[in-house]
């Protein structure tokens, strides 16, 4: 009820309320909440938070009614994203739907206080006692061990018990610690998501070589750097009272366990109630196991990928073209209709084809073609991204010497065609 967040780490795997997600994979989706949606949300809870400061003046119970509805198409927009599926599961259902009984029910009445007398209290409270003891005799309720169907059981009993009191100021604390985690919700959402944003722009997406070590190093000049942490990083001072924390409060234990899978791991649990410190936590792992999140210069989505290969391009569905891949889209034969209104990527183009040429040439290897073509794309990511990068100095950098030179490739110049005939008085 007070809105902990438990999960589990190992290996490069996150287990949040047992299903088990690939480290990165609830970065990639919440960094694809974009500002325009967020500041859509942030209105919402305004205009949640506005209404309870109205029902505490005037406790007039038709606005709780009105306020739990926004509430709840609030934790619907939520779960649009994947850890909030996890977070804000069928449990938050059962609460909004209680609440809406229970302010239905005494709509009618205009100012009162409906709290119910002690003694209606008493026999309410033995009415559902009764049913609920009903239900656990073949299986009594063990307090120190509980299974998952005792907590079920649990929160039903307490559903149950709000509908049976009704709207009592006890009812309206329980609620108001809801609206208190939905306010810190939002709150890690713009500080982790901004910061986050700008550490794989300004810092991932300028490394030569991903993997682990750097990423560490990336990370660590990004936390310490004082000109630019400031800027990059979501504080209280610049983004009103939204703060990235470099340091997350938390219980942490190494507990052995069962997996969903069958098998059995020494897992870390992390108990919580701070949802950036969730997201950090998927994050880290991600950058620990190797894994990377970038965005895509076609679609503007985010996307995890497991591997440290410098990809620009998602798996999703290209906007630009229903069919195709953004992977797809951005292949060289698609590049080359591009190529006619964008003159950078007809500059890239070109630096394949040149590739390919000497790779079909024998003057470069199959791992040198690779390495030197994944420096080109590295390039047109940065001059697409940078106008300052005028056409013509993109163009000096994707040439075949510049580019063999910074990759350490030494070109082999085979000889071509028939070899020249002697000419007359020549000798062997």
């Amino acid at each position: 009820m007070g809105g902990s967040v438990i999960f589990y780490t190992y290996g490069s795997t996150l287990e949040l309320n047992g299903q088990q997600l690939t480290a990165g994979m609830l970065t990639a989706d919440l960094l694809n909440l974009s500002p325009d949606e967020y500041m859509r949300l942030k209105k919402r809870m305004t205009q949640i938070t506005d209404l309870a400061e109205e029902y505490e003046r005037k406790r007039d119970i038709a606005l709780w009614w009105k306020l739990n509805e926004k509430m709840d198409a609030l934790c619907q927009k939520l779960r649009r994203y994947q850890v909030f599926r996890l977070l804000l599961d069928e449990d938050e259902d059962a609460f909004f739907s209680a609440i809406r009984e229970i302010t239905e029910q005494f709509s009618v009445f205009p100012t009162e206080d409906q709290a119910p007398t002690a003694e209606a209290q008493k026999r309410q409270l033995e009415r559902v006692a009764n049913q609920f003891s009903q239900r656990s005799e073949d299986a009594p309720l063990d307090l120190f061990h509980p299974s998952e169907a005792d907590l079920e059981d649990g929160m039903a009993f307490y559903y149950e018990m709000l509908r049976a009191f009704g709207p009592t100021k006890g009812a309206w604390r329980d609620y108001q610690k809801r609206l208190d985690r939905y306010a810190l919700y939002l709150h890690d959402i713009r500080a982790f998501n901004e910061t986050i944003q700008n550490f794989i722009r300004f810092g991932l997406s300028k490394l030569e070589h991903n993997s682990p070590e750097e990423y560490a190093k990336a990370l660590y000049g990004f936390y310490n750097d004082e000109r630019i942490a400031e800027k990059l990083i979501v504080n209280p001072i610049r983004n009103n009272g939204d703060c990235y924390t470099t340091h997350d409060a938390y219980e942490l234990s190494y507990v052995p366990r069962p997996l969903p899978d069958g098998s059995v791991a020494i897992c870390q649990e992390h108990v919580t109630d701070s949802l950036q410190a969730l997201m950090k936590a998927d994050y880290m792992l991600a950058l620990n196991s190797g894994h990377n999140v970038r965005r895509c210069i076609i679609c503007g989505r985010y996307f995890l990928l497991k591997s440290g290969v410098h990809a620009l391009y998602c798996e999703g569905a290209c906007p630009h073209a229903p069919g195709y891949t953004c992977r797809q889209f951005g292949s060289v034969e698609v590049q080359k209709e591009l190529a006619k209104d964008i003159p950078k990527v007809k500059v890239k183009v070109t630096a394949f084809a040149r590739i390919t040429k000497d790779l079909s040439r024998n003057a470069i290897s199959q791992k040198d073609a690779r390495k030197a073509k994944d420096y080109v794309r590295d390039l047109l990511y940065d001059a697409l991204r940078d106008a300052s990068i005028s056409v013509e100095a993109f163009e000096e950098s994707v040439s075949s010497e510049n580019v063999y030179q910074c990759c350490g490739i030494t070109r082999t110049a085979n000889p071509r065609g028939r070899p020249p005939k002697k000419k007359a008085g020549e000798q062997a």
